[in-house]
């Protein structure tokens, strides 16, 4: 299967139940949704950001087909700019590469640096989907197992209002 080892040992470990799909192209033909629909799970947008200082990093996640500000996270830290994180940045705190962050990503960040938010909208899905820290592949979860996912990972995180 295509993926880093500490997503599925973690899974196994944990007990949680996924569903594994592969595509060739990483998921691009299915663009349109109709893919996620058939699956029965929501698309999640994973961005990796930084403070102005670069000293604190952010694991950003909500629906993909939803846009969301960065200004909104900017205004409620009050401490300057927000951007995207580089990928030097992104191999030391969380090893991954761009486009391939998700939730599991959070299983390399043993000092537990990066803090996560989550949009609030997607307490109200049954499953969610992330790629095992990898291109190509994609694992649908619970909701209820994504926020078990969460906690087990040590970093701070809360639901927020992303838009």
């Amino acid at each position: 299967m295509i993926g880093q080892h500490i997503v599925y040992d973690t899974l196994h470990e944990l007990k949680i139940p996924y569903e594994y799909y592969e595509s060739p192209r990483d998921f691009s033909s299915e663009d349109d949704g109709a893919f996620w629909k058939r699956i029965g799970a929501e698309r999640c947008k994973n961005l990796f950001l930084r403070n102005h200082k670069g000293n604190q990093h952010f694991l950003v996640i909500s629906k993909y087909y939803e846009t969301f500000q960065v200004k909104i996270l900017e205004d409620h830290f009050k401490k300057g700019k927000i951007s995207f994180a580089s990928e030097k940045r992104m191999d030391k705190w969380i090893k991954t590469k761009p486009g391939a962050v998700s939730v599991f990503s959070l299983l390399n960040d043993t000092e537990n640096h990066s803090k996560v938010f989550v949009d609030e909208s997607l307490k109200d899905v049954e499953h969610v989907t992330f790629l095992p820290n990898m291109h190509n592949a994609i694992l649908k979860i619970s909701t209820k197992d994504f926020i078990r996912l969460l906690d087990y990972s040590g970093n701070e995180w809360e639901f927020f209002k992303l838009r």
